[in-house]
């Protein structure tokens, strides 16, 4: 994917970026759009602090392009003061009341509040009638009712003002919900093209875009804007789409935004994405060092400890997350890694129970909950969790590989394969995937596929940072991964083909050393020239693996074997 530049902005610009932000995060925190409010307000707080500030800029914005005129004012006074009683009730989760307060104002602040306030309410109602995580009544099951009154509500409202951001914004949220994605894009990038500083619209668009070539898509009807990048760079790693290009769009941003923790995440998951685990250790240990009350993406900081072992680490990450808030979702799920590191399953499950208590669309929460309920062989609960997960996010491969290992231990190959090639098409170059479906191939008596699908493992992960240094002409020295391809043509007699993989898996063994894979290969390579009567090599693989106490008898056998067959066929005098 060609990642366009961030713009180029000099001192001029950034006081101008710096006043828009500001601009920006105020006009979020006013319509109770609380974490686009926060993005935009850390964004701002992380650009350069030498730029002077002009303390004029309040009087005149509206000059500036994208200012969003109408926004900010009130019809009357008693309209402002409504929309002020309105919003101390939305402050304290009392939805209904807020709705009922400004039902009827026709101020942009207000109409929105109205309109989102009932839509909170619907969202809590549904909440409670789903009761407990898994229950009979969680998930589709139950729905905001609320959805058809606002749908013709909003249209009604768009039909006289056809560009409030805010309103198209709610608009697309609401026929998300109602699972209509290409009226909710077209409302998206309505709100963004209006007013490109309207983070939570950017927010909600990077769901709709399931593959690249949907974010290539969008990109030719969105604005050429800071916030543009800002959205590819998001929509890319969320699709683990990791390219130089990728790279280089986050250096341009951080150049313009030194200090921004959410930029310095996001560098720190597209290394996650590729296995560079360190790297996104050493990335996230920054982020706790310079803000270390920070919860953003603790879960992912949380499962990179996880694959290191790293236990005690991830006891101090999870005691931090504890003390700072212990009712965010993200603190569940580091606590709840954390059990499962230590083999408490059920002590996991009931925190990542919490974590959804608290959000039932926080996608770590059901992903490690399924993997919870694998490690439990509670296999039908774990594909209840990953099913969720991907009504969640359809872009998360994990829930969909997992949802594949489930079916697989049912022993149901053709429906673990289709979840299998899911993660795959997510995951093209993850070598794991492929040797998945390559085992489903296996067990379905497809050989051919199997094989196919074992050499993409293999150059899957060839020339990557996630790729190990034992590379031979393109592929990675899986030394499992050869044999079984080895084996496979075995199967399907082709001699040829497989004494070219055991061979390959030979030349892992100056970097591996004497193992298991190797014992295998070689005892097999000198079966197969003993029949062909190659009996030097024969012996002298055989005498390798005798030497190196690997297959000790059987090894000792063959030696003498194949020297009983040499003497026979040149008798000393």
């Amino acid at each position: 994917m060609a990642s366009p530049a961030a713009p180029e902005i000099g001192k001029h610009d950034l006081t101008i970026l710096r006043k828009e932000l500001r601009i920006a995060s105020i006009r979020s925190s006013d319509r109770c759009l609380f974490h686009a409010a926060k993005w935009l307000a850390e964004q701002l707080n992380s650009l350069p602090q030498n730029v002077p500030s002009s303390h004029h800029y309040l009087k005149v914005h509206p000059s500036l392009p994208h200012d969003g005129a109408g926004l900010d004012t009130f019809v009357n006074d008693d309209e402002e003061d409504k929309y002020h009683l309105a919003k101390s009730y939305f402050n304290v989760n009392e939805f209904d009341r807020a709705a009922r307060v400004v039902e009827g104002c026709v101020s942009s602040k207000a109409a929105f509040l109205c309109l989102y306030s009932k839509f909170m309410a619907g969202e809590k109602r549904k909440d409670e009638e789903s009761e407990m995580v898994l229950g009979p009544l969680d998930g589709n099951v139950t729905a905001n009712k609320e959805l058809s009154i606002l749908t013709k509500k909003l249209e009604t409202m768009l039909a006289d003002n056809k560009e409030d951001t805010f309103l198209l914004y709610l608009y697309g949220v609401v026929l998300l919900k109602q699972r209509n994605e290409k009226p909710a894009y077209q409302a998206l990038v309505r709100s963004v093209v209006s007013y490109p500083y309207n983070w939570a619209a950017w927010d909600e668009l990077k769901t709709i875009t399931r593959s690249i070539e949907d974010v290539n898509q969008a990109m030719l009807d969105l604005p050429t804007h800071l916030m543009t990048s800002f959205f590819q760079l998001l929509a890319s790693q969320e699709l683990y789409h990791v390219n130089e290009g990728v790279y280089t769009l986050v250096e341009q941003l951080t150049d313009v935004f030194p200090r921004s923790s959410w930029l310095k995440s996001q560098r720190a998951l597209l290394s996650y994405h590729v296995k560079d685990y360190e790297e996104s250790e050493k990335i996230f240990d920054e982020i706790m060092q310079n803000d270390p009350y920070r919860l953003d993406f603790l879960d992912h900081y949380s499962n990179i400890l996880y694959v290191m072992d790293k236990r005690s680490k991830l006891a101090f990450v999870a005691q931090v997350a504890s003390a700072t808030d212990k009712f965010r979702p993200e603190t569940c799920c580091v606590i709840g890694n954390y059990f499962s590191m230590r083999s408490e399953h059920e002590k996991s499950i009931m925190y990542f129970r919490r974590a959804l208590n608290l959000d039932r669309n926080f996608l770590s929460a059901w992903t490690l909950l399924g993997h919870e309920f694998v490690e439990l062989k509670n296999t039908h609960a774990a594909i209840e969790s990953y099913r969720r997960a991907i009504d969640v996010n359809r872009k998360d491969y994990r829930a969909w590989y997992g949802l594949g290992q489930a079916y697989e231990v049912l022993e149901m190959n053709y429906y673990a394969l289709y979840y299998y090639q899911r993660a795959g098409a997510l995951r093209p170059y993850d070598s794991q995937m492929w040797a998945a479906m390559a085992a489903c191939y296996e067990k379905m008596n497809r050989p051919d596929d199997a094989i196919k699908s074992y050499k993409r493992a293999l150059s899957g992960n060839a020339g990557t940072s996630a790729a190990t240094a034992n590379q031979w002409d393109g592929f990675e020295l899986n030394t499992k991964t050869l044999i079984k391809i080895a084996k496979l043509y075995e199967r399907v007699k082709r001699s040829d083909e497989a004494v070219h993989y055991m061979e390959m898996c030979l030349k892992a063994e100056p970097d591996l050393g004497p193992s298991e894979d190797i014992a295998t290969a070689k005892s097999w390579l000198a079966h197969y020239e003993k029949e062909k009567l190659n009996l030097g090599r024969a012996l002298q693989l055989a005498q390798e693996l005798f030497d190196a106490g690997l297959m000790v008898e059987d090894s000792r056998a063959m030696v003498r074997d194949i020297r009983n067959q040499l003497d026979m066929d040149h008798p000393r005098i």
